[in-house]
């Protein structure tokens, strides 16, 4: 996981575009919500690539509601079960994704549809997922 700054426009960074970045989650440190926390939306991102090899890939194909996610740290490992899955166009976004106040989960976006160009896709899926024992 990469903790990257947000952009000029507030937009929480992304991986790094290497290799070791399309296997990472980019976490929004500065949505300031942690896993764990009593609320509020973890903000994590992953890439999609064109080739179909990198995580973003992955889950698209294989992320479903009702999978399990563990989200490790060094002293603690929390589960969370998925909730939800949503596909948007790119150009409308989802906002509910930025939720600070709502019940805590884990908010996963990436990349999908069809690749209009380089960065450019066409959609983004999101996923939910709530704490679970």
């Amino acid at each position: 996981m990469v903790t990257p700054p947000r952009d000029a426009n507030g937009v929480p960074g992304i991986p790094p575009l290497t290799d070791a970045g399309k296997s990472v989650f980019a976490w929004d440190r500065e949505q300031g919500i942690r896993p764990g926390d009593p609320a509020g939306n973890v903000l994590l991102n992953a890439h999609t690539w064109p080739d179909g090899s990198a995580l973003g890939n992955q889950l698209l194909a294989g992320l479903r509601r009702g999978d399990q996610i563990v989200v490790r740290g060094v002293e603690a490992r929390l589960c969370y079960r998925v909730t939800e899955r949503v596909e948007v166009l790119a150009e409308r976004g989802l906002p509910r994704y930025y939720t600070a106040d709502g019940p805590p989960q884990l908010a996963i976006v990436v990349c999908s549809g069809r690749r209009l160009g380089p960065g450019l896709w066409e959609k983004r899926t999101v996923w939910f997922a709530s704490p679970s024992a």
